[in-house]
């Protein structure tokens, strides 16, 4: 994720987005997190979104590194107001240790 947050920081771009990578049948992720794969909708009723994976990390941990990507980019970005980029690496950092707190939760 730090590799990530830099990554973001270093190209700049217009606009970014995350997402959580998710297993889609018939792809190898799907196939190497087969047996953790928990459908939570039937498949009739949902879509290759409507999967958990047991064991992997929860929502709002993902959340949070979002919180932190997105802080840590604006403070970057806020190379001509101190005031902000401060408080944009301060959200970012609680961001941070909010996830070394939900480091444990995991889904299903």
């Amino acid at each position: 994720m730090e590799a990530t947050v830099e990554h973001v920081k270093k190209a700049n771009p217009d606009v970014f987005f995350t997402t959580v990578a998710y297993p889609i049948k018939n792809t190898g992720y799907f196939e190497d997190a087969a047996s953790r794969v928990i459908a939570t909708r039937s498949w009739e009723e949902g879509t290759d979104r409507d999967y958990a994976i047991r064991g992997r990390r929860s929502k709002a941990y993902y959340k949070q590194a979002d919180r932190w990507l997105r802080g840590e980019v604006a403070a970057h970005r806020a190379v001509d107001d101190p005031g902000l980029a401060a408080a944009k690496r301060a959200e970012a950092l609680a961001a941070r240790e909010a996830m070394a707190v939900m480091a444990g939760e995991v889904e299903a």
